[in-house]
């Protein structure tokens, strides 16, 4: 709030808080990294930031020698990017998942397992 004009008005508005703009946290505007918190910015406020951190084609005036970093990407549908033919070319093919161990282990006690006892003593057959 460069300007303080709205300061006063809007300061005991239930549910409303108001931030500076010299000082913006990103936990303040957006809690728990969720962003989607409604905003109003004033015409006082983008010059301000302007002011802070350029423009794209502008130097910073407080900041010395910062430039808004250009953005990477021309096309933001980022899914339809994925999903092309010139990435899917590019990509390794899926790797095949290994055949699973089985979880059967053979019994190793003769005295407890009868068919053990058996394939150990054929002769426990015929005792019986």
């Amino acid at each position: 709030f460069p300007d303080n004009k709205g300061v006063r008005a809007f300061r005991n508005v239930f549910g409303l808080d108001l931030a500076n703009v010299n000082a913006l946290n990103l936990l303040h505007l957006a809690p728990g990294g969720h962003l989607g918190r409604f905003i109003i910015w004033t015409k006082a406020a983008f010059e301000q930031l302007d002011k802070i951190f350029g423009t794209f084609t502008q130097e910073s005036a407080v900041k010395k020698g910062f430039v808004l970093p250009a953005p990477m990407l021309t096309s933001s549908d980022v899914t339809r990017i994925m999903h092309s033919d010139e990435v899917r070319r590019a990509l390794k093919p899926k790797k095949l998942q290994p055949k699973k161990a089985s979880r059967y282990t053979k019994p190793t006690n003769g005295l407890k397992n009868r068919r053990l006892r058996l394939k150990l003593n054929p002769f426990e057959k015929k005792a019986r």
